[in-house]
């Protein structure tokens, strides 16, 4: 699977962080791109690299857990 180097950012972060964390702040996204963030993490569950597990605009949050597929790509 190729991964951009922003998602291999992403998952070596989470894997750093234990496996959870919110991609929103990992991004470094502003509030005004949470549509934007939203979809990168909708993206790296459709590859079955992280489950979404909450997401609310109005805290800025999109917190997901690494899968084992992830953990291997963050590793």
């Amino acid at each position: 699977m190729n991964l951009t180097d922003t998602e291999l950012h992403v998952l070596q972060n989470l894997v750093k962080k234990g496996g959870m964390g919110n991609v929103q702040e990992l991004l470094n996204y502003p509030p005004e791109e949470f549509d934007k963030a939203f979809e990168f993490a909708n993206n790296l569950q459709n590859k079955d690299l992280v489950k979404l597990l909450y997401s609310n605009f109005n805290k800025n949050l999109i917190v997901v857990e690494l899968t084992l597929v992830g953990i291997k790509f963050g590793g």
